[in-house]
């Protein structure tokens, strides 16, 4: 089963589900109905199906997509990837990974 590893904070917005989204650079191939590993520091903490996935460079990130990811705005999702990242340019590209929570981990 594919992983998808999330810093600790993100944890309780997933959970509470107001993260429904994760932003990941480049371009991943998720599909739909993927059942998923969510991970702290590689520690399963749930399981998530995928209900859709969107390559799209980063100019074209939008404040809806930063909601979804639990962000406030556009700039501030940017700035927590490229606090992740590093360094990245407005034509890179990105997959945003849409999920459902099935069950957290006890």
């Amino acid at each position: 089963m594919r992983r998808i590893n999330f810093n600790p904070e993100y944890v309780a917005p997933i959970l509470s589900g107001s993260k429904r989204t994760t932003v990941r650079r480049g371009r991943r191939r998720y599909e739909r109905g993927e059942v998923v590993e969510l991970t702290v520091n590689r520690r399963p903490f749930a399981r998530a199906k995928v209900v859709w996935s969107m390559v799209k460079r980063i100019s074209e990130l939008t404040d809806e997509d930063a909601r979804r990811d639990g962000f406030l705005s556009r700039e501030e999702l940017l700035r927590v990837l490229r606090r992740i990242y590093g360094r990245m340019e407005e034509g890179e590209f990105v997959t945003i990974i849409a999920f459902e929570l099935l069950r957290p981990k006890p």
